[in-house]
């Protein structure tokens, strides 16, 4: 999807959960069905080369995911103050002087080591001399018992004073409806209970869900960070 395409649905107001859901299935269907062709080609049987052609899909609409994301948050702020990078970004042993200084503002220590948390997408403001960092977004197609790790570094960020501050949202198409609801006949859905009482936020590239203040729509996100962002000074 082009910056172009991003920035006219911004425009008239059409890029809404419905299409990017559409968006994704569309090209699932495209990107497996040139997978089965490319294994069988290979000389795997169709139920392998599907099977394979799946698992491949997992892989990369995780990575698609993030990159689709920034791109439409990159559209919409492109004239605002503030910057977004991926935490791949922050990964290099020859970072930009205020790179650096972003990767230290949020690092999480311990002892003798320190890692980055679980931040796919990374908001701030500043530059080389002095960094804010606003909020940071972890974005998963699917949980599989993933969603704990977000909820861990949320609070990790929240024992140190200078991360305190930083929001943790979670934008995710909840694809195998693992936290879509609160409560099933079974019982109430502990990953959903726990994602939402500890994030700041959760929002959904889909329209089938059970809405509450903190789950929402992922259109919603936007003025979400406007708000963090007149509230942040640097």
């Amino acid at each position: 999807m082009k910056k172009s395409e991003i920035k006219k649905l911004i425009e008239d107001g059409t890029l809404d959960i419905n299409y990017l859901s559409k968006l994704i299935e569309e090209e699932k269907e495209n990107y497996v069905s040139k997978k089965v062709d490319e294994y069988v080609k290979e000389g795997f049987s169709k139920n392998e080369a599907i099977n394979k052609a799946n698992q491949s899909w997992r892989t990369y609409i995780g990575n698609h995911l993030q990159d689709l994301i920034i791109e439409i948050l990159k559209t919409y702020f492109e004239n605002k103050d503030i910057k977004i990078i991926k935490d791949t970004n922050l990964k290099s042993k020859n970072l930009s002087s205020e790179l650096d200084l972003v990767k230290r503002m949020l690092l999480i220590h311990y002892e003798n080591y320190s890692f980055l948390p679980d931040a796919d997408i990374i908001l701030y403001k500043g530059n080389k001399e002095k960094v804010k960092i606003i909020c940071v977004i972890s974005v998963k197609n699917s949980f599989r018992e993933r969603g704990f790790e977000t909820t861990y570094w949320k609070l990790k960020l929240l024992e140190n004073p200078n991360t305190k501050h930083i929001k943790m949202f979670l934008a995710t198409p909840d694809k195998d409806n693992e936290i879509s609801t609160i409560e099933t006949k079974t019982g109430a859905k502990k990953m959903r209970v726990i994602l939402e009482y500890e994030l700041d936020g959760i929002y959904m590239l889909k329209s089938d869900f059970q809405k509450t203040q903190k789950v929402k729509n992922f259109k919603e996100i936007f003025d979400d960070i406007e708000k963090l962002i007149k509230e942040v000074k640097t």
